[in-house]
């Protein structure tokens, strides 16, 4: 989620959030094949029937004990085919969960659900109950996932290319002239974008907001894309790194949670991840966090990864507070990115771990924000700002690897992640080594990736 209380180290007057481990209210569960094979088919069968039609009593009587106490108020098979109609009440389990393995969209996502229960329910408790059931392959809590950026006290943007450090730091000044990666399909998993943003008119292929609407209340997805894609042929704001095939996903709400944070919707997210594999994206940026594993989400991610995407992720902006490993960046074959400063030390929030792969510039970065103020952001955090995280510098990355792609269209991601990882340039806090859990093997040297 957005981080208020910390940029460039230095602690504001607002007390840091704690964010909650598990987002309240929500569990995965994925249901085995067999256990659906007698429900009828769902459309033939009439509302009034629907009630009486019941799973196998070694999963109905553990789910019904739960309806019974109110706990399981709807079932929502998150792969079905027009899985974006209305969830089903939870007196029609059954026919949710067999919509979640006969209309699922690919094969290998058959059988998952998102179960909403109150919001105050012992969701460790319940899963602990339902993971012993027969004919569940799986149940767990929905881990949160919350933007890896933190947000400046104040400060005005001066939206000069010249004021933009992060390329020089990369080199992208030194390439001349930039691979063409406008066949490059890539894709911003966040908050949104403002497509009428002057310095990204154009730049968008797609937005995919359904279920919510098209602003970008937070700020954070528009901050991202324009750090990527922003037009660097127009002689106004800033320049983006490339120019690639630009597709966004939308994947929080526009309403923040209790403690007045924004954090990932499940079901956005996870048919987001499925929807950028089945349009064949090659790049994902995913500048968000969380601290707990999801085998659905990691499911997901090695489904992207054998399609032939490679993903970027940040590593967390909780150094401070305890330094935690942070998913979805740890999940393996994910290109995870830690932020340096100006003077290429690691920025004072950012995560490190042995997972981490790469550096690129995460401290006040200026980019893009949208163009009308919202309940998320003052008036300064409008058409331009600086903010930092590692939010800021997983996109550097994930435009490199477009870059790299375009160069070089038939590598798989590790050859990518491998090319950008082995020109990284050394910097001072890593001594001699040649990979270091703060820096992984350095900062981001595009021109020597380019080579």
């Amino acid at each position: 989620m957005i981080r208020l209380g910390i940029l460039s180290g230095k602690k504001s007057t607002r007390a840091a959030v704690r964010h909650p481990a598990f987002v309240p209210g929500l569990l995965v569960a994925r249901i085995k094949e067999d256990v659906v094979a007698n429900v009828p088919d769902v459309r033939r069968i009439a509302a009034t029937a629907a009630r009486a039609i019941h799973l196998p009593e070694a999963i109905e009587k553990p789910l019904q004990s739960l309806q019974a106490k109110k706990l399981i108020q709807e079932v929502v098979p998150v792969f079905a085919e027009g899985g974006a109609r209305r969830p089903s009440p939870a007196r029609f389990s059954a026919l949710a969960f067999a919509r979640s393995v006969r209309e699922s969209e690919n094969e290998d996502l058959r059988g998952i659900n998102i179960l909403r229960l109150p919001r105050k329910a012992d969701l460790a408790k319940i899963e602990k109950q339902l993971s012993g059931v027969r004919g569940l392959e799986y149940v767990h809590r929905v881990p949160a996932r919350w933007l890896a950026h933190s947000r400046p006290a104040a400060s005005s943007a001066d939206p000069l290319v010249n004021r933009q450090w992060g390329l020089r730091a990369i080199r992208w000044f030194d390439i001349i002239p930039l691979p063409d990666a406008s066949m490059v399909k890539t894709a911003v998993l966040d908050t949104g974008i403002d497509a009428t943003h002057p310095d990204l008119k154009g730049r968008i292929k797609a937005y995919h907001h359904e279920g919510t609407s098209a602003k970008d209340i937070v700020g954070h997805g528009t901050h991202v894309a324009g750090i990527i894609a922003a037009d660097f042929n127009n002689r106004i704001g800033i320049a983006g790194i490339c120019a690639p095939e630009l597709h966004i996903w939308k994947i929080f709400g526009d309403t923040p949670a209790d403690d007045g944070e924004y954090y990932v919707d499940e079901i956005f997210y996870q048919r987001a991840l499925n929807d950028v594999r089945n349009a064949g994206v090659r790049v994902i940026n995913l500048s968000i966090g969380g601290t707990e594993r999801s085998r659905t989400e990691e499911l997901l991610f090695r489904r992207l990864i054998q399609s032939g995407a490679v993903v970027v992720a940040a590593m967390g902006n909780e150094f401070e507070e305890g330094n935690p490993v942070e998913y979805p960046g740890a999940y393996p074959g994910v290109v995870a990115v830690g932020a340096v400063d100006e003077a290429s030390r690691r920025a004072p929030f950012s995560n490190t771990g042995r997972h981490i792969g790469i550096s690129a510039p995460g401290v006040n970065i200026l980019s893009t924000l949208p163009m009308k103020t919202s309940r998320a952001r003052r008036k300064v955090d409008t058409k331009y700002n600086a903010w930092s995280g590692t939010s800021m510098a997983a996109p550097h990355v994930a435009a490199a690897a477009a870059l790299v792609i375009a160069q070089h269209p038939d590598w798989t991601p590790r050859q990518v992640a491998n090319r950008l990882k082995a020109t990284a340039t050394k910097v001072p806090e890593m001594g001699r080594k040649k990979k270091t859990t703060q820096h992984g093997t350095g900062l981001l040297n595009l021109k020597d990736g380019l080579s």
